[in-house]
């Protein structure tokens, strides 16, 4: 039983675990990420049909229930803008409601992954390509709000407090900004998608012609999908809210 035990340990540990495996294809020398882009296309119609759904039920009355959500939800964070950044902060909130739902989208995505090779609908959001680019539509603003509020003089001086010696430092902070709102939402999708992987891979371990490791993925896999969920709302929610908190330094005059 012993030597059975350990020869389906091998096979399992055996099997081959991709990590970051993208259906690729070339177009005009540029390599392209077929599976991200068609999942960031269906996540984006969900959004876009649930923005046109929200538009035809919306009412002065008493709204239904999905209307009510979503107010309740631009109130929340128009609430964390003005008390943050104040009245000047406004057009905060569209930006950040809409990075909030569309990762919310994203990262719910995970619910159909099986944990093979390449998956037909992953979470894009699992592709550091993706998240680079919000960053970047994040970060631009960022600074372009920056300068507007403390002009060309009062953005430069920032880099060179509280004192001059800390130029360096300051030039980092910034600079690492964009590259940690990235990596921390990459990180955690990716991560999802291999335990997903690792538990598909269970199926191999077999005792006596027992298939113990698909009884135990027929357990484990739901409960680490619901996890996942969980998991995708706090990013979207630490995005947005990161977003927030750096319109916040930059829109400020004070130190």
């Amino acid at each position: 039983m012993g030597t059975l035990a350990a020869a389906g340990a091998v096979r399992m540990l055996a099997t081959n675990i991709s990590v970051g495996e993208h259906v690729k294809k070339t177009v005009f020398g540029l390599t392209l990420n077929v599976d991200t882009i068609w999942a960031t296309g269906v996540a984006m119609a969900i959004v876009i049909g649930m923005g046109l759904v929200l538009r035809r039920k919306a009412t002065s009355g008493v709204p239904g229930k999905l209307q009510l959500t979503w107010e309740l939800g631009v109130g929340a964070v128009r609430q964390q803008v003005e008390g943050s950044v104040g009245p000047r902060g406004a057009s905060v909130v569209p930006l950040a409601v809409a990075l909030f739902v569309f990762i919310l989208v994203a990262d719910w995505l995970s619910v159909f992954g099986i944990g093979s090779k390449y998956e037909w609908l992953a979470p894009p959001t699992g592709d550091i390509n993706l998240t680079l680019a919000m960053a970047i539509i994040v970060i631009v603003p960022v600074h372009i709000a920056a300068l507007r509020t403390r002009g060309p003089g009062g953005y430069v001086k920032h880099y060179f407090r509280p004192y001059k010696v800390l130029f360096p430092v300051n030039l980092i902070e910034e600079i690492a900004k964009p590259v940690t709102l990235a990596l921390r939402l990459f990180g955690n999708l990716l991560s999802g998608g291999l335990m997903l992987t690792l538990i598909a891979a269970l199926g191999v371990w077999s005792i006596a012609h027992v298939p113990v490791g698909n009884i135990l993925a027929i357990g484990l896999d739901p409960v680490w999908k619901l996890f996942d969920l969980l998991i995708g709302a706090i990013q979207a929610f630490i995005f947005a809210l990161l977003t927030i908190l750096y319109f916040d330094t930059a829109m400020s005059t004070d130190h």
